[in-house]
């Protein structure tokens, strides 16, 4: 996933995208962050979730400048949000979600709240970064209720 990135920062250098360039180029650097962090290489799993914590605190970033007033810097923000959204895993609709969770409740034979935790671990393993962990909590929740 790394190298897609570079390849496409080199891409948005031809192509002198200024805008592009510099949320790459800011990706670029957390992966490599984090990398460093981590003393080793990072999985395509860790960059995925490098990439959703980008997400997150851009996300965040819009909401305090829609309540300053600043909708122009958040419009920027949501701009790069769907330029970091390219690089995720296309997630799970809310049916597809509602339908793993009852299949998983099913499979581990599930059927108190003591169980929740054994079946979001077996979700998470499942589906990775497709599922938002809360939206997977209240299906679980819901249905072992």
């Amino acid at each position: 996933m790394i190298a897609q990135i570079s390849k496409d920062i080199i891409a948005a250098l031809k192509a002198k995208d200024k805008a592009l360039l510099t949320v790459l180029r800011s990706l670029k650097s957390a992966v490599q962050y984090q990398a460093i962090e981590k003393g080793t290489a990072l999985t395509d799993a860790e960059v995925i979730s490098v990439l959703q914590s980008q997400v997150k605190s851009r996300i965040q970033a819009i909401e305090l400048y829609r309540k300053g007033g600043r909708d122009d810097l958040a419009e920027q923000e949501e701009r790069e949000v769907a330029i970091i959204k390219r690089y995720l895993p296309t997630p799970l609709t809310a049916d597809e979600l509602e339908a793993e969770v009852a299949a998983m409740v099913a499979e581990l034979h599930a059927s108190s709240m003591k169980d929740m935790g054994s079946v979001m671990r077996a979700l998470k393993e499942k589906l990775g970064s497709r599922a938002e962990g809360k939206a997977l909590s209240s299906l679980v929740r819901g249905a072992l209720q």
